[in-house]
């Protein structure tokens, strides 16, 4: 649609104010009616038909700088998609007092699959509008199908409404039934006073004569009634321990001798009281074991001294050249003689610290045991079975997801582990519900291996599932430009190929000298001033994650003065 402006001092080739009251009629009586209608708020943007590939469609535009009523922007033929593109193009003309003036807008909008860069110069501007933010204004038919649809709701939940009110009644006949026939508070029958159950009881009538110990179940003034928890709980984790202990003919507390190591029996526990002590070879002719007190075990080491080592037969040399009996340089006695017989004195440790000798058995033998009826529950030894299905998907340059179907276990699986490339050390340690990993990271166009195993509470492991990918090689994008003369020139690319960030290295040349880097960054676009005369070229690359690529195509521009 098209907007004429008609108000420059100069006038207008036609009569001025006959025009102005035409544009009036339209912008302020039935552009704002049709707003009114619809409820356009100030500051929303709406749709108000969608085009399709037939027809036109219509939007309501507040533009960032503008205030007040909003624009009307026709839509071209085409399928809705994820932007609204809008394009405002003024023209001027030449107005009776000879100035050049605005006199036309021109606005238009239609669908784009991105986003790009807005545009604005003297002539045109160019923005993008994301059409999630967008309110879409229903037609007609889709207010009454809506109605239609909220109508019929209404009528089944009448219906329900009706069923739910018959049950109430069913149900208040059968409690009626209940009171009178089968439990009456009174006590006319059934049950009558106070049922004895020995040590505890169930009251019937009066909460107040039983304690809080003493009762299962009693009726209070309001006729509830109600328990007594902790009697129960009591008695309920009773039966549980009963429940737990296995049967057996064995008393608690017997001891046994069991003259071995361990393990013992399910239920026995070693004795401790008689730790160390022998069931034979007991000497009661010995007065050491006449006082139970005193036969406490000894120490693992024990020191022996000159009065209690046996007398030994040794032979030490009797010449210093004699090593019949040893080497007299190694004999820590004192040499009376060096020549003839020899003599020595304090021939056992002199001069040494006492040294104890080890007399500890090898392993730990246990004479007694106990029976406890401790019951310890079996080790889980079998490991969860392996995900199935591994799959990647969202392969870009440097990451990738992966996904798996759930493992089962005997017990129960708690934990997934993520691994690469058969590393001891897993990437990550995921919660049992989360069958899904993004792997950030990665090197460009490299291969790798992933494998994932599931654990469960026991330590268990699974075999691992492995399956191989390759990270890509990241497509140059094209490079583009804008530029309409003066010193303001942007150039730009597209970034929609890669899931990842990317880093760009941008060239510049100047009247074909040498290229220079004058920018990275993961930025697309990038802005310049031209000076008058200049010729400039323009390439990027990408270099990131361990990759560059080849220069993309050359973008040439000759600054000129407007």
């Amino acid at each position: 649609m098209k907007q004429v402006n008609f108000s420059h001092p100069g006038g207008f080739p036609l009569e001025q104010e006959t025009l102005e009251r035409l544009q009036t009629a339209y912008r302020s009586e039935l552009y704002e009616a049709i707003k009114a209608h619809l409820s356009i708020e100030k500051g929303k943007n709406y749709i108000i038909a969608h085009a399709t590939d037939k027809t036109r469609g219509w939007a309501v535009i507040h533009e960032p700088t503008q205030t007040g009523e909003g624009i009307l922007y026709p839509i071209k033929t085409g399928i809705t998609n994820n932007y609204l593109k809008t394009t405002k193009t003024t023209t001027n003309l030449t107005y009776g007092d000879g100035n050049s003036q605005t006199a036309y807008t021109d606005y238009e909008a239609e669908y784009v699959g991105d986003a790009g860069t807005p545009v604005t110069n003297d002539n045109q501007a160019v923005n993008y509008y994301d059409l999630k933010d967008f309110v879409i204004v229903k037609n007609l038919k889709s207010i009454e199908e809506i109605l239609k649809a909220v109508g019929d709701n209404i009528d089944a939940i009448k219906a329900n409404v009706t069923a739910v009110e018959g049950n109430i009644r069913s149900i208040e006949t059968n409690i009626n039934t209940i009171k009178q026939s089968y439990l009456p508070i009174d006590g006319s029958k059934a049950m009558q006073g106070d049922l004895n159950l020995g040590t505890h009881h169930l009251y019937l009538n009066n909460l107040n004569t039983g304690t809080t110990s003493d009762y299962l179940l009693a009726v209070n003034n309001q006729n509830q009634v109600v328990k007594s928890s902790t009697l129960l709980e009591s008695l309920i984790n009773r039966i549980t321990i009963l429940e737990d202990r296995p049967a057996s003919t064995v008393p608690i507390g017997m001891i046994a001798i069991w003259g071995k190591p361990a393990p013992f029996p399910e239920g026995w526990e070693e004795y401790v009281p008689l730790r160390g002590r022998m069931a034979i070879g007991f000497d009661n002719n010995q007065s050491e074991f006449n006082n139970w007190n005193i036969r406490d075990g000894g120490s693992k080491n024990k020191i022996l001294t000159q009065g209690n080592i046996p007398q030994l037969d040794l032979t030490l040399p009797v010449s210093k050249g004699d090593n019949s009996g040893g080497d007299y340089r190694y004999i820590n006695a004192t040499d009376i003689e060096y020549g003839g017989e020899k003599e020595y004195l304090n021939a056992v440790n002199k001069g040494n610290s006492p040294t104890a000798v080890n007399i500890l058995n090898p392993y730990h033998i246990v004479h007694f045991i106990e029976y406890t009826g401790n019951i310890t529950g079996p080790v889980d030894t079998i490991a969860p079975t392996s995900p199935e299905n591994l799959t990647v998907s969202n392969i870009a340059s440097s990451s990738l997801s992966l996904s798996w179907t759930a493992s089962t276990d005997n017990v129960g699986v708690t934990n997934y582990l993520i691994y690469k490339d058969n590393s001891l050390t897993p990437l990550t340690e995921l919660a049992k519900d989360t069958l899904t990993y993004n792997v950030t990271g990665l090197l460009t166009n490299t291969s790798y291996s992933f494998q994932v195993r599931a654990k469960d509470a026991a330590g268990n492991l699974s075999n691992p599932t492995t399956i191989n990918a390759a990270t890509v090689k990241p497509t140059v994008p094209t490079l583009q430009h804008a530029y309409y003369g003066g010193e303001n020139m942007i150039l730009q690319w597209p970034n929609s190929i890669d899931s990842g960030a990317l880093t760009y290295e941008l060239y510049r040349s100047i009247n074909g000298g040498g290229p220079m880097l004058v920018q990275t960054s993961t930025d697309t676009f990038y802005y310049d001033k031209l000076s008058n005369g200049l010729t400039y070229s323009y390439q990027i690359r990408i270099n990131s994650n361990g990759y560059t690529s080849p220069y993309s195509n050359t973008v040439t521009v000759t600054g000129r003065i407007l």
